[in-house]
Parts: structure tokens; sequence; C-alpha cells
């Protein structure tokens, strides 16, 4: 049995998800379903684009939106202050650098947002700088393509994104310090890496566990901690959890 619980977490949203009773072991699984009015119908039942309906809520269409990763939240949500009223895309979240418009967005708009994203590249490109090399790290590049200082460049970009292994991501074959930041953010859901802002305050997570942590979040670690595969999925996948959080954080009471 399941039904759709809709929630706002930490002052955005709603949230959908999908709530199913396990008789077998009379606990609560969670699936997170996205955005209320950007849940795909196509993975709902009659009954449950019934209850969302019921509620008020609209459903996903097609949508072909402009986004740009800002960087910083602070900049990113000093965009948005900026833009007019409805020009902002409904899935776009406050809690993200990525900002993303709404797809009938003036040109104005879509300028104003290439022109910010495009300034904050720059920006950080030139302030990452160069890292010294260590000798096991000069050992395992092949300087017949590319060179020492190129080398590092390309780990000063990618430490500054958060990921300590930076060879890890890294190959010889990236040109110029973009594509070295390019690779570091692809991998850095999957490596665990968190980027390095020295100018933002402290991370949600290291300012108050257990304020910051929404329900849901805490019902899927209790059961990721079981063993559910689906709750551990939505915490890495969707919440933006590591693997060592997931080991480390106790659950709540």
């Amino acid at each position: 049995m399941s039904t759709i619980v809709t929630r706002r977490i930490e002052g955005s949203g709603p949230y959908a998800y999908r709530v199913t009773y396990r008789s077998a072991d009379g606990r609560h699984h969670w699936e997170y379903l996205g955005p209320v009015g950007a849940v795909d119908p196509e993975g709902l039942t009659d009954e449950e684009t019934a209850q969302l309906r019921e509620e008020g809520f609209g459903l996903a269409r097609h949508r072909v939106t402009t986004s740009h990763d800002l960087r910083r939240l602070e900049v990113a949500n000093g965009l948005r202050d900026r833009l007019e009223e409805g020009v902002l895309a409904p899935t776009d979240d406050r809690r993200s650098t990525v900002v993303e418009l709404a797809e009938d967005a003036p040109t104005t708009a879509r300028q104003l947002l290439e022109a910010e994203a495009e300034d904050m590249a720059q920006e950080l490109d030139k302030g990452a700088g160069q890292a010294a090399l260590t000798e096991a790290e000069k050992g395992r590049i092949d300087f017949t393509e590319t060179t020492i200082p190129e080398a590092q460049a390309a780990k000063a970009a990618i430490l500054d994104e958060g990921i300590d292994d930076w060879t890890s991501v890294w190959s010889e074959d990236l040109t110029g310090v973009g594509e070295a930041r390019q690779a570091a953010r692809d991998n850095r859901q999957s490596i665990g890496g968190d980027r390095l802002d020295n100018e933002e305050g402290p991370d949600e997570r290291t300012t108050s566990n257990d304020e910051m942590r929404s329900e849901a979040e805490k019902q899927a670690l209790k059961y990721a901690k079981e063993g559910d595969a689906d709750a551990r999925a939505y915490l890495l996948e969707e919440r933006g959890w590591t693997a060592s959080e997931i080991e480390t954080t106790p659950v709540a009471a």
C-alpha cells in the first residue's frame, strides 16, 4: 500500500515522495519523485495522479530550460533576487548553485545568467593558481602529453573543487583549467567531494545535523543503515550525501 506525500524541506519545495508500507517488516519506504510540478506522470498510478491534482499540484510537461552553475550559492541567490517573478523555472532550487530559467524567460534574463556564469568561471579559474606536485604525482604523469605548469594548474583547480585525489579525475588529454574543473564537477558526487569555498559559511551539515536534516532524510538514513539500497541511493543521488556521511552520522532518536 502506498500514498503520495508532499513536503517542504528547509523552506524549499514542496517535494513529492511515494511512501509504501511494507507489511513484511513493518517499515515505510520513501521514494523521492521530484519537485511538485515536475513529477513525471508516466511514473505514477492513476490514483497517485488524481491525489496530486486534488491537492492542487500540477504535473510535469516537457520544458526546454536554460541553466548555468554559478559555483557559489550567494552569487546564485543574488541573481535570483534580481530576476523578475516568473523568470525562474518551477524546478529552480535556491539551495543549489545551478540557476534554472523558465522556458519562456526573456532574452535579457538568459544573457544575464550567461554573463554571470562566464564571470564566475573566469574568477574561479584565475583564483586557483597552481599547486606543487609531489614526487609520486610526477611519477604518475606522462609529461610527453602535458607540462608541469599545466599539471600544477589542473591540480589546483580540482583541489579547489573539493576533490583531494585529483589524479582520479584528471588525465593528460584534458585541455586547460576549465576542463579540469568540469571533470571534477562531473565526478564529485561519485567520489564524495564537496566544492571548497572559503568565502562561504559552513556547509549545512557542519552547522547542526539535527536542525538541517529533513525528516525524509532522517528516515532514509535509518533504512540505509539497515541495508535498504533505495534509501541509500536517495541520500547519495537526491540529497547530496557522501558514503562517509551515511556511515558516520548517527540515527536521530
